[in-house]
């Protein structure tokens, strides 16, 4: 933990230092550039220390203090932005009981994300098997590059650049305890970058602050502060280049060469960005476009490398998000996804049966406090109208969600497409999840009121058409992932970043101050409720629904790690109470692509331990497993014999089959 917290100090010293001579005078430019700094520094003195393979504690630290001192030498004299300035003006819109409540709340999820992180075993299926995973063997092999017997694709082939971020917490502190602080520290940088752009477009400081804030709440981001996935990282990303786009000096545009690379290099969505990002560079520099266009081509190339060496490395095109199925084809099949998609982002997560009355309750205290205000009746009575509307439209949007669904698959029907017609057609609205939920109640009222009041801003040119733009961001993404990836019930983090950019112009409905009042009470409800109910790692609380879920706090890990894949339950359970903490262990690879999962896959993050203090080894055969020297393996099927050639069985549980290396098996 020492040597993570050092090793962080130092990549933020060196960020802010450098940052401060690309900041323009601006403290949020200053600080979104010392996010993009940060992660380019980590990125880069990992994928150095790699060939040598000394990718390992010290090198590291080494390399992170050459570096700090370096920037203290460039940036003398050092001058830094007025923070103690902004952060009073901070403090002040903090009093706005809004802005106050949104950011106690915000207190709350980071608080609730990051025990969940520190002291729960992470369980989401892609982090188990890939996110974390790559990360842990890079730790292990201490470089990054190709994990031998690898059979998944994704952990060779998909961009890197967050499990790299992962990794420096694991090589600097010798655990996977603290990987979850990736997306817990973008997710902030996210909030920030929001609130930049927000005052960009013209906001006040109370309705950017105010934006930035409710980001945070939004339930799929929410979720996943305390998890080891990399959508966050991708909505930071996108939002820093915005926010650098929106300004045309010199150093906006070698910081947003900086971001366009890092998400290139992140993950294969942030591809899905560029169009709308091209969209917001044209609309502000529509008249000295070849700059921007040149700086993201140069970013794109630079940003693509991992690409570029898979393709070299396996002899053909990486991997992608849509390997499992075709790509999409026709308008009416884009059109079908793209209705799909809207209709997923209707939503109530975590809000279950008689709990949904807590948005009765916010209602109800809200008219109380309308009706205490100053005011004639009338005002107050307004007041009251707008802020109960909004705080009860939730309970409506689900149930209107729900006949648009049926409406739109009776015309795919008729349309002779059964096909996108029975889509998704059982969906849950209220199962709370980091990769199945979406923005909430929030993400679909207030970017819907938000778009209206933009379109007529820029109509009466109050407003640049860049707001626009970014207001209709996820309508864009949304259409943009219909086209190219195929549809799973998953797919709403993919819009994150295009969600990221429209909560900087919810701030033109903030102004209202019923509007502000029940975001407020929306955003508290609905972070609560996915949070107390959360189907990964569900809290055990019981509120006015009895529900009969067990707390995440009281299960043990394998367990928890297994939620979602039952059958590995007894698989996790023995490899944690009789393989030793320091053992190699030999597991069957996961094949990824494939078509079902008939035999089960092994994830191969649980097998490291908490302190990743195992050796985790690829093996089809106990002959590979052998030929690896490995103590102990996990393997699908195999003998029936108790005893092959050196190896005991211990252990059988449905296809798989445990062994432990013995010298003979009298």
């Amino acid at each position: 933990m020492l040597m993570l917290a050092v090793s962080t100090a130092l990549v933020g010293g060196t960020a802010l230092l450098l940052s401060s001579r690309l900041a323009d005078g601006s403290v949020i430019q200053w600080l979104v550039g010392a996010y993009v700094i940060g992660f380019a520094e980590i990125v880069i003195v990992s994928l150095l220390l790699s060939p040598p393979s000394a990718l390992s504690r010290w090198p590291m630290f080494g390399a992170l203090l050459a570096l700090f001192g370096g920037a203290l030498l460039f940036c003398r004299p050092v001058r830094f932005p007025p923070f103690r300035a902004a952060a009073g003006s901070v403090r002040r819109v903090l009093r706005d009981p809004p802005v106050g409540i949104v950011a106690l709340v915000v207190l709350g999820a980071v608080g609730y994300s990051i025990a969940l992180g520190l002291f729960t075993p992470p369980n989401d299926q892609d982090a188990l098997a890939y996110h974390l995973a790559r990360a842990a063997f890079w730790t292990q092999q201490e470089r990054i590059g190709y994990i031998p017997g690898a059979q998944d694709v994704r952990l060779d082939s998909f961009a890197p650049n967050g499990e790299i971020a992962m990794a420096f917490t694991m090589v600097t502190s010798g655990t996977g305890r603290y990987a979850s602080l990736v997306e817990l520290t973008a997710g902030l940088a996210t909030a920030v970058a929001v609130c930049g752009i927000a005052r960009r477009l013209g906001l006040g400081l109370r309705e950017s602050v105010l934006s930035g804030l409710l980001f945070v709440t939004l339930p799929v981001v929410a979720l996943q502060l305390s998890t080891g996935l990399n959508d966050v990282i991708v909505a930071s990303l996108v939002a820093a280049t915005a926010f650098f786009l929106l300004r045309g000096t010199t150093a906006n545009l070698v910081l947003t060469g900086l971001s366009t690379a890092l998400l290139v290099g992140t993950k294969l969505t942030g591809i899905l960005a560029l169009p709308g990002l091209a969209l917001v560079a044209f609309s502000v520099r529509r008249h000295r476009p070849l700059a921007v266009l040149g700086v993201g081509a140069v970013a794109v190339g630079v940003g693509a490398y991992w690409y570029a060496f898979a393709h070299i490395e396996a002899g053909g095109a990486p991997g992608s998000i849509s390997n499992e199925r075709g790509g999409q084809a026709g308008v009416v099949t884009v059109l079908g996804l793209s209705i799909r998609l809207a209709l997923d982002a209707v939503e109530l997560p975590g809000a279950v049966g008689l709990d949904r009355l807590f948005y009765v309750a916010a209602a109800v205290v809200l008219a109380a406090i309308a009706f205490r205000s100053s005011g004639s009746l009338r005002e107050r009575a307004t007041w009251a109208a707008i802020a109960c509307g909004l705080t009860l439209a939730p309970l409506v949007l689900v149930p209107a969600g729900s006949l648009a669904l049926r409406a739109s698959r009776k015309a795919f029907f008729e349309l002779g497409r059964s096909d996108v017609g029975n889509l998704d057609a059982d969906r849950s609205a209220t199962k709370a999840s980091p990769i199945f939920s979406w923005y909430g109640p929030l993400g679909v009222l207030l970017t819907l009121l938000a778009c209206v009041l933009v379109v007529r801003a820029v109509r009466q040119r109050q407003l640049p058409g860049v707001a626009l733009v970014l207001a209709a961001a996820p309508f864009l993404w949304i259409v943009l992932l219909a086209i190219a990836v195929p549809y799973w019930e998953w797919n709403g983090r993919y819009t994150m970043g295009g969600f990221a950019l429209a909560t900087a112009t919810w701030g033109f409905a903030l102004r209202v101050q019923p509007v502000a009042w029940a975001a407020a009470a929306v955003a508290a409800l609905a972070v609560t409720l996915a949070f107390v109910h959360l189907h990964d790692r569900p809290s055990g609380l019981r509120l006015i629904e009895p529900t009969a879920e067990r707390s995440v706090w009281r299960e043990p890990d394998w367990t928890v790690q297994a939620t979602d894949h039952p059958d590995l339950r007894a698989v996790l359970r023995f490899v944690d109470r009789n393989v030793p903490r320091d053992a190699r262990i030999a597991i069957q690879p996961s094949v990824w692509p494939v078509r079902g999962y008939a035999q089960g896959e092994l994830l191969a993050y649980p097998f490291f331990g908490r302190d990743l203090s195992r050796t985790v080894l690829l093996a089809e055969s106990l002959r590979h497993a052998a030929a690896a020297k490995a103590d102990w393996a996990i393997l699908r099927g195999q003998s029936s014999a108790p005893c092959v050639r050196g190896w005991k069985r211990v252990f059988r549980y449905d296809v798989w089959s445990g062994f432990r290396r013995v010298a003979s098996c009298g």
